[in-house]
C-alpha cells in the first residue's frame, strides 16, 4: 500500500477523495436536545419550588435546592451552547428566521444567574461567609432555618421571570 501511495504521489494520479464524517451535525443535534431537555426540567423544577416558596413559612432547604440546581445547570448549558455547529443546526431546526435563538438562550441563562445570585445574597452568613441555615437543639435535632414569604418574594419574582423565559 505504501508503494502505491508513493507511486500515486510521484505520478500525480488523483486518489478518490472521501468526505469527512459529519460528526458536527450529530454533536449539534445531541447538544440541542440536551439543552431543550435541561431547560424543560429546570422549568418544572422551578415551578415546583416556586409553589413552596410562596407559603407563609419557607424552609431554607427549598431556596438552597434552587441554588444547587442552578449551580449545576448554568455551566452545563454553557458548555453545551459552545458545541461546534449548534447555532446553524438549531436555526435550521426551528425554521423561523424571526426567532433569535441566541438572544432567547442568553436571556434564559442571564435569568438563571440572577436568580441564583439573588438567592445566595438572601442567605444570612457568618463572618466567615458560612450560610446560617440550620439550628441544633440540646437533643441534637437539626431544624432548617425558615424564611417568610416576604423575605423570599424578590427571589420568587426572579424565578417567575426565569420560568417565563423557558417555553
Amino acid at each position: 500500500m505504501r508503494k502505491l501511495i508513493v507511486l500515486v504521489l510521484l505520478l500525480g494520479i488523483a486518489m478518490p477523495s472521501h468526505a469527512a464524517f459529519k460528526a458536527t451535525t450529530v454533536a449539534a443535534e445531541g447538544a440541542l436536545s440536551q439543552i431543550r431537555r435541561q431547560a424543560a426540567a429546570t422549568k418544572q423544577f422551578l415551578v415546583t419550588r416556586r409553589a413552596l416558596m410562596v407559603a407563609p413559612t419557607v424552609s431554607s432547604t427549598i431556596p438552597l435546592a434552587v441554588i444547587e440546581h442552578l449551580a449545576q445547570v448554568i455551566p452545563a448549558l454553557t458548555t453545551l451552547a459552545a458545541t461546534p455547529g449548534l447555532l446553524a443546526y438549531a436555526q435550521a431546526q426551528l425554521s423561523d428566521p424571526t426567532y433569535d435563538i441566541v438572544a432567547e438562550f442568553n436571556a434564559m441563562r442571564t435569568m438563571m444567574i440572577s436568580t441564583r445570585d439573588n438567592l445566595i445574597t438572601m442567605f444570612p452568613k457568618d463572618a466567615n461567609n458560612f450560610i446560617l441555615y440550620q439550628t441544633i437543639n440540646a437533643a441534637g435535632i437539626l431544624t432548617p432555618r425558615t424564611f417568610t414569604a416576604a423575605q423570599v418574594a424578590p427571589a420568587v419574582a426572579l424565578m417567575d421571570t426565569l420560568i417565563a423565559t423557558i417555553d
